[in-house]
Order: C-alpha cells, then sequence, then structure tokens
C-alpha cells in the first residue's frame, strides 16, 4: 500500500510541474493578488538553509534566513549562502524578514541579506539577541531590529502575523500563524511537542487548534524527523539521564552538545550542583550563546560551579566536567582537538564522553575519529546506546507531526524543512489523516496557492552563494572549483625567462609527486629545447604552450593533471 502511494503522489507531483524550462535569468518574479506564492530559495528538498519567501498582491516576506555549512566539495568555505540575487528580481515591495528562531540554518545569512537591502527583521528576544552578534561580527547597524513576542500581532502589506509559542532544542521560538486575502497560511518552523522545558515553556496547542478551527489553506510543516516513530524524549528525561551518568562516572565527565541547546546546558549545570563537580566550558560558541541567553533571562538558570581551563589543576579527577564543543568531530573544535593530543586538556584513563547530540549524516567518520582518540586514551565513551537518556531530538517525531496535522486540519499540506525523502513520507501522513491535497514541492519552486489548489507554476534557477574569509560570491568568483582541482592534482609553478641568453626554466610544485625532484629535472630538460623550438612571439601563446606542455607530462608520468601557473619573462633584447 505504501508503495502505491508513492507511485500516486510522484504522478501528482509530476503533472503540477510547469512544461516551460522555468522563469529565464533576470526575470521579473510576480506575486499575484488572487493567490498565495510560496518561493523556497531552501531547506525544502535538502537539509538547512532555511529561506522561504511568500507573496500576495505585490507584497513580499522571506520567512528565515538561513545558511548552510560547507560539505567536503568546498574545502576553505566557511559558509554556503541561499541564492540572494532572487531577493533583487521581486516585483513589488519586498518588507523584509520574519523569523521563526535562532539557529544558525535559519539566521545565518541575516548580515548578507541586510548588506543588500534595506529591510527590517522581526524576531523574538532571544532570537534577535543572536542575530545582534552577528551583525556587530559584520560591523552592521542593528536598528532595522524589531522585537516581537506571542501575542503581539504584526501587519505587513496584506499579512497579519501572530506568532505561536513552539518548544525547540533551542529557545524563544515561535510558528507563523499568517493571515492574507486569499486564505490563511500556517508556518511551523522547527518544532516538537516537549512539556518538559526547564523554563516552563510549552507548546501551544490552543493556540493551533484555535487557528486551525478558523480555517487554515495551506500549512507547510518540519519534516526532519518524520521517519523516527512515536514521540521525541523530554529535556527533563535527558536532565536527569545525564544527571545518572555523570553520579556513575569514576573520573572527570567530557559532555559534547550543540552550543545552541541552552536547555541541554541549564540540565548540565543543574545535574553538575546535585554531583559535585566544577564545570568547565570549552568552545568559544558556548561562551557566547550563554552570554545572549544570560543577558535574555528566561527563566533558565546558569549560575553554577563553573571555572576556566587555567584552574582545573586545583581539583580532582571526580570534581571535574568538562561541557565541549565538537560532536560533528570538527577537527578545530574542542572536543576534536582534545581527542588529537592538541588541546591544553589532555584525557585521563577514566575519563567518561558522553555525546548529547545526532550525528549528522556526512560527518560520521569525523566522529567516529574523535571517539575512537578518546577510547584510545581509555576513556568510556556514551553515544547512541548509553544505559541513560543522554540526548532528545528539537524536531518533532512520526506521532507529534501527525497531532498537529489533525489539530490544524488544514485544506493543502507541503511538507517543507527536509531532503525530498523525508518531504514524500511527511506527505503520505498527510493523505493518512485526511488533508485534501498534499503537494510535494523544493527549492526553486514558484508554488501558487489558492482555494482551488496548488500547483508549482515555474521553477527559478538557484545559484547558491558562498562566504570565505572576508568575501561572498559564487564557486568561481572565489575560486572554490580551482580548490577541489588543488587538492585531488596539486599544484606546479613555471617560471620561464627567454631572451638574447639561453632559455632557463625553473619550477616549483605543491602536493605532487615528483620522485625525489628527478621528475621535476626530467621536465626542465625536456621543455628548455621545445620551448626553442616554437615559432610563437606572442606572450600569452607562449605561456599557453608552457601551460599545456607541463600538464601534459606529468599526467603520462603520474597520471594526474595538476594546475599549472606559467609566467614567462623576457630578458633585455628579446623581440
Amino acid at each position: 500500500m505504501r508503495d502505491q502511494k508513492k507511485k500516486k503522489k510522484a504522478s501528482k507531483s509530476k503533472t503540477n510541474r510547469p512544461d516551460k524550462q522555468g522563469v529565464p535569468v533576470g526575470a521579473r518574479i510576480r506575486a499575484p493578488a488572487d493567490k498565495i506564492t510560496m518561493l523556497p530559495l531552501g531547506g525544502v528538498g535538502a537539509i538547512g538553509m532555511n529561506n522561504m519567501l511568500i507573496g500576495c498582491d505585490g507584497h513580499w516576506l522571506m520567512l528565515d534566513s538561513g545558511v548552510m555549512f560547507p560539505d567536503k566539495a568546498s574545502p576553505g568555505v566557511d559558509l554556503v549562502l541561499p541564492c540572494l540575487d532572487v531577493l533583487d528580481r521581486l516585483e513589488g515591495e519586498f518588507h523584509g524578514v520574519v523569523l521563526t528562531h535562532g539557529h544558525e540554518d535559519h539566521i545565518g545569512s541575516l548580515p548578507f541579506v541586510r548588506m543588500r537591502h534595506d529591510v527590517r527583521i522581526w524576531g523574538t528576544a532571544f532570537t534577535l539577541g543572536l542575530v545582534r552578534a552577528r551583525f556587530a561580527e559584520h560591523k552592521l547597524d542593528i536598528s532595522c531590529l524589531r522585537e516581537t513576542t506571542p501575542g503581539k500581532q504584526l501587519q505587513l502589506g496584506p499579512f497579519t502575523i501572530d506568532f505561536l509559542r513552539v518548544t525547540h532544542s533551542i529557545p524563544d521560538c515561535v510558528s507563523l500563524a499568517i493571515r492574507t486575502p486569499v486564505g490563511n497560511v500556517l508556518f511551523t518552523g522547527d518544532f516538537k511537542i516537549d512539556h518538559g522545558l526547564p523554563c516552563g515553556t510549552r507548546f501551544d496547542e490552543a493556540g493551533y487548534r484555535a487557528f486551525g478551527k478558523e480555517g487554515v489553506l495551506l500549512m507547510m510543516a518540519d519534516s526532519t524527523n518524520i521517519q523516527r516513530p512515536g514521540r521525541t524524549v523530554s529535556e527533563a528525561e535527558v536532565a536527569i539521564g545525564l544527571r545518572d551518568a555523570m553520579a556513575e562516572a569514576p573520573g572527570r565527565v567530557f559532555i559534547g552538545l550543540f552550543s545552541s541547546n541552552l536547555y541541554r546546558l541549564h540540565g548540565v549545570l543543574a545535574a553538575a550542583r546535585e554531583t559535585g563537580r566544577k564545570v568547565c566550558l570549552l568552545g568559544r560558541s558556548l561562551h557566547k550563546y550563554l552570554e545572549v541567553a544570560t543577558e535574555w533571562g528566561g527563566n533558565l538558570d546558569f549560575s553554577g560551579p563553573l571555572i576556566s581551563d587555567s584552574a582545573i589543576g586545583n581539583y580532582a579527577d571526580h570534581e571535574l566536567l568538562f561541557v565541549c564543543t565538537g560532536t560533528q568531530g570538527e577537527p578545530r573544535a574542542a572536543l576534536g582537538r582534545i581527542a588529537a593530543g592538541a588541546h591544553r586538556v589532555k584525557i585521563h584513563e577514566d575519563d567518561t564522553l558522553i555525546l548529547s547530540a545526532r550525528a549528522i549524516p556526512g560527518n560520521l567518520r569525523e566522529i567516529h575519529q574523535m571517539i575512537d582518540g578518546f577510547t584510545r586514551a581509555g576513556a568510556h565513551v556514551f553515544h547512541r546506546d548509553a544505559p541513560w537518556p543522554i540526548h532528545a531530538s528539537g524536531h518533532a517525531a512520526h506521532d507529534e507531526l501527525e497531532d498537529v496535522l489533525r489539530w490544524v486540519k488544514p485544506k493543502i499540506f507541503a511538507p517543507v524543512h527536509g531532503t525530498r525523502t523525508f518531504l514524500e513520507d511527511h506527505a503520505d501522513l498527510g493523505e493518512d489523516c485526511g488533508i485534501e491535497r498534499v503537494c510535494v514541492f523544493e527549492n526553486g519552486d514558484v508554488l501558487q496557492v489558492d482555494q482551488k489548489g496548488a500547483h508549482v507554476v515555474d521553477q527559478i534557477e538557484l545559484t547558491p552563494w558562498y562566504y570565505d574569509g572576508m568575501h561572498s560570491g559564487t564557486r568561481d568568483t572565489l575560486g572554490v572549483r580551482q580548490r577541489v582541482d588543488l587538492a585531488r592534482d596539486g599544484a606546479i609553478s613555471v617560471c620561464v625567462a627567454i631572451g638574447d641568453a639561453p632559455t632557463q626554466v625553473h619550477l616549483d610544485t605543491r602536493g605532487v609527486y615528483t620522485d625525489g625532484g628527478r621528475l621535476v629535472q626530467k621536465l626542465e630538460a625536456a621543455l628548455v629545447p621545445y620551448i626553442d623550438r616554437l615559432d610563437i612571439l606572442d606572450h600569452e601563446g607562449l605561456q599557453e604552450e608552457v601551460r599545456l606542455f607541463t600538464r601534459r607530462f606529468f599526467k603520462r608520468e603520474t597520471g594526474k593533471k595538476p594546475q599549472v601557473m606559467a609566467t614567462l619573462f623576457r630578458t633585455s633584447g628579446a623581440a
């Protein structure tokens, strides 16, 4: 039955696709008055970089504005940015960005949006605290930031927005209940239903139900954990599990967690107080989040036995707890450096490592290397199969997603925030819950919705941008493609001096096999007579011949095609 459903839905999706190739490059993107237009720039059909444009009657808003972290195909790159060129093509008024919460995959591209557009940004107090920190890094004015809160309504053009409190793995999160002349839209953002948060925050089930009774034309919901059965574990259970793990640990304890998970940090500090341990935070991002959270307040208690890493020698092993960044095996983060023996804090035999975070797909190799470093040094490691609950996801599992669908009962359901597989599985759940129309769309699809249904009417070609050091640009303008080639094949610099004196050639190699220098000598010996035989006076033409000859030589001798940079010098008296 499930396979039949899949085939049925795939057929639906194809009939919704337009026959044309998409919106021409540079063409304006319209938002008609009689429809709601949705255009995801990220986060739909892929994990991360969540950016959703909503348009109606010539007015546009962006719902969240996140980044993605680079993979191994983008060496040296700091961030992957959405295709913000699309914002220049919106026909009508672009009001700005409305935020659901403060994770980097939802706020990380805001500085780059602000650099290009004089727009306002709305978010809750804690979320804006994190945005201010990002703006400070880029030396941007914060006067565009506007604080909002559940119970406070926002009117922007044809959009009237209410903020519904939801629970997640970071504080002060909301869903967006958006009223338009065409119909109501619910955009959940990231959420789970957790009634055990230490600050007392609860998921606004009543608000969801009330908005559903009002009538919701379109609902877009987080699909990240659709494949996890049941319900997510509560932070209250994790706090107890971490306390019990600490109590049984014979020596020092290292807890790895995401620095944004301040609920988890609250629970760790409470457990440290109960078990008599002093806490040392290792990782700059932990201190940054703690600083913003302390300024915000929010009924979270971060008081406690905090010490600096310079004071750890004053305590016995069983009195120490380290809270660390680097759960994904990042080599420059605290856990990665400790595992490699490159940190001032060294691993002792009978230390305990507790990874209180999920493994992100694609990072398993690095995570296992980091775990192996701790194990090799004599530490006990608890990760997936710990005897205590040591981690809780921030995303709703299957049964919670079903609850929300049944509370709201939207006319049209469009899953977001996930891979295509996640979206399809979430769409299946929507059908099981009796939703009248389910629509699966992806990044770049222009989805138009009215009371008659939902259709993908066009596709926008999205070219991701990258932030690298101090600059942003495409893969080509930042030289990212060349970095991949350099990593694979290495590089050679060839300097040639020609003129009245005999031709001279000098080679310098990086990352290239040279057989102890023998291949360099062989190439130099072959290149001089080759150049002397060339009947080329054009400077650029001669440089290109030198480059091609060198590349062919190394391809023949080593099987690699290194990047070759040829420089030509003409000595005095040369033609």
